[in-house]
């Protein structure tokens, strides 16, 4: 064989094809998820149902009861005032304004405990009426929905911190109509 002729060992071989390398086809693929998955969050949010203009809530409060004799003599209605303002003979002098005024005062007495917010407590909802009343009837407080009886009236009346000077109070009379305790001692 001449130099000329020689033939090449291992040429069969075909010449390696350059392809992208591998970080250019993990960042393809990275790309790829980005842009399918910003596509899903616009379809869904195009299919989302859009809300309609906003219901007014229905009032389910009823009217107060201002007159004591509008109160349905079936209904228990009597009231327990209770002193947690720290006022001496508040809630004697309260109750009495309101038995004066008609309302069915029971007991009056002082609380364990001191509060800034007067508090209209009834444990029915058919009280809640009277409940309103009673909070009109003072000028201050709040009218709120007890768990329970809270004293042994169906409400009860908290004198908190903003009652004195701004509620209606009387000397309470001896006649015996309303029984006052003293505040029972702090546990």
């Amino acid at each position: 064989m001449s130099r000329g002729t020689q033939q090449r060992v291992g040429a069969h071989r075909a010449p390696a094809e350059r392809g992208w390398p591998w970080w250019a086809i993990a960042l393809a693929a990275v790309a790829a998820v980005v842009l399918l998955t910003a596509a899903g969050v616009f379809a869904l949010e195009l299919a989302r149902p859009r809300a309609t203009a906003p219901t007014m809530p229905v009032e389910t409060a009823q009217a107060a009861i201002t007159d004591p004799a509008q109160i349905d003599p079936a209904l228990d209605a009597s009231i327990s005032v209770l002193d947690a303002s720290g006022e001496p003979g508040l809630a004697a002098g309260v109750g009495q304004a309101l038995a004066d005024a008609g309302w069915d005062v029971a007991a009056t007495g002082g609380s364990t405990e001191q509060g800034e917010a007067t508090v209209v407590w009834y444990d029915s909802p058919e009280l809640e009426p009277v409940a309103l009343g009673i909070v009109g009837a003072l000028g201050v407080g709040e009218a709120q929905p007890s768990a329970g009886r809270i004293s042994g009236s169906p409400i009860t009346i908290v004198l908190g911190a903003d009652a004195p000077g701004s509620v209606p109070s009387v000397a309470p009379s001896d006649d015996g109509d309303i029984t006052s305790s003293p505040a029972p001692p702090a546990p």
